[in-house]
């Protein structure tokens, strides 16, 4: 209740339509030109847990040093994605 009502008098106050200002047009089409990009970063992103959520754990006896490093190329690629996606989110807002 508080919430509406605060939120009412800063329309009252302004005199704008609605309280999320003129800004939220630029908002709506940043998001509608990054989402392509990083929608299909985040599908790789949850591949990639995928995969590395089924090998072994790192002190498994079944972790060979060959699948060792199969496994830190995929948590470095899972890094990488997700500093892919914490940068189209920060470029477009």
């Amino acid at each position: 209740q508080k919430l509406v009502e605060t939120r009412q008098a800063v329309i009252d106050v302004s005199g704008a339509t609605e309280i999320s200002g003129p800004h939220i047009q630029l908002m709506r089409a940043s998001s509608t030109i990054r989402n392509p990009y990083v929608d299909s970063i985040n599908l790789v992103q949850a591949e990639i847990l995928k995969v590395l959520r089924s090998m072994p754990e790192d002190d498994s006896p079944a972790l060979s040093p060959e699948l060792k490093e199969i496994k830190r190329l995929r948590e470095d690629a899972l890094k990488l994605s997700i500093k892919g996606i914490a940068q189209g989110m920060r470029n477009s807002g």
